[in-house]
């Protein structure tokens, strides 16, 4: 087919996927392996696993705390936890002294941002826990948005003063300070706080409350650069505390979330969307091909910038167009105001290029690649 028919043909298709898909989401979320047709089209949706609410990051970098929490929300309402709202702002407020110790133990060569990863909300929720949202919803003067360009920056200069000053350390003084500045533009961290009758710290309401074993789930990447079956550093500004990725097979990757997706896991996305063909406004993000070597072709674009591991989502939906193309449905954390209520349609062939790494239930991983993995 030529390019400008295909361009055509996908931009029908497309309305019509946004359209089925809003006939779909009425159904109800429990809705699975069933299909949606009409006089033209077909749209078969192997999975669409349960979820919570969109929510809206606005002006914070924190997707990563969004788009986590909201995957352990999923977690937990596949055990049959419902009305979990886990608190974004707890996560990246105590991730910070994570990343203040290390930036001074380097000497601030690594990043100090206020971007994350996956791994950084584990550490949290071994070190500190987690707390409810509406215990700590990170708005202390009842604001209406997230915005943290001051916060971002008054923590900022004050390490970077730190590092000049060749501290090794923060001292008492200084996390006093710190936690001053946090404490202004995030509100006072509760201690101890209440839900349903009982009295949790951040720390129990993890371990006795939620139930939530941050060792269960591993952070799984794909690239040629590195031995597959075994963990390594992904090299990207935002791993600031160089944690290791499993390395698999191309194949493995796309194996393992389709998989999980559709054995009732939702999977945590990792990728580029500053890509021309990720567009929020539309809720499409479309990588034209063709990609004769997807490997070569993802493999290419990390090593040249051209994709980039820049922000998280959460992989919640699996569907088939007529056509046979494939279509990841994922919620995102820039509010409601596009054609899919904050969601994203994503095709297999962006998800093979601007995919950098995905994180998975161990237990969603076929067993043939966990062996091959020696887990």
């Amino acid at each position: 087919m030529q390019k400008g028919l295909r361009h055509h043909t996908l931009h029908q298709t497309l309305i019509m996927l946004r359209l089925l898909l809003s006939i779909f989401l009425l159904a109800g979320t429990t809705l699975r392996a069933q299909t949606v047709t009409n006089s033209t089209h077909k749209l078969n949706f192997i999975s669409n696993l349960p979820c919570t609410s969109v929510k809206d990051q606005y002006m914070s970098s924190t997707c990563w705390s969004f788009a986590g929490n909201s995957f352990f929300e999923s977690e937990l309402l596949k055990k049959g936890q419902t009305g979990i709202d886990i608190s974004e702002m707890y996560t990246a407020r105590m991730a910070w002294i994570q990343k203040i110790k290390l930036h001074l133990e380097k000497n601030g060569l690594n990043c100090l941002t206020p971007g994350g990863q996956f791994h950084n909300i584990q550490w949290v929720m071994k070190n500190y826990g987690l707390v409810p949202e509406n215990k700590y919803d990170g708005k202390p003067l009842k604001e209406k948005n997230h915005n943290h360009s001051l916060l971002d920056t008054a923590i900022t200069r004050y390490v970077k003063v730190m590092v000049k000053n060749h501290k090794k350390g923060a001292t008492a003084a200084d996390w006093k300070n710190i936690n001053t500045i946090l404490d202004r533009y995030l509100g006072k961290i509760p201690a101890t706080f209440t839900v349903e009758g009982k009295a949790y710290t951040p720390v129990t309401y993890v371990a006795k409350y939620l139930q939530l074993n941050p060792d269960d789930y591993m952070e799984i990447m794909s690239f040629t650069h590195h031995p597959f079956y075994k963990p390594a550093v992904f090299e990207n500004k935002y791993n600031y505390s160089f944690d290791k990725y499993m390395n698999v097979p191309f194949a493995d990757f796309v194996a393992i979330t389709d998989s999980a997706l559709k054995n009732g896991y939702t999977v945590l996305w990792n990728g580029d969307v500053t890509d021309a063909a990720f567009d929020f406004t539309e809720g499409i993000a479309f990588l034209q091909g063709p990609f004769p070597d997807k490997v070569l072709s993802r493999q290419k674009a990390f090593a040249d910038s051209s994709s980039y591991m820049d922000h998280m989502m959460h992989i919640v939906g699996l569907t088939i167009d007529e056509e046979g193309h494939k279509w990841y449905y994922i919620k995102n954390s820039w509010g409601s105001a596009n054609e899919l209520s904050g969601y994203m349609l994503m095709d297999e062939n962006y998800f093979a290029i601007k995919t950098a790494a995905i994180v998975v239930n161990k237990k969603a991983i076929p067993v043939v690649i966990r062996e091959k993995m020696k887990l």
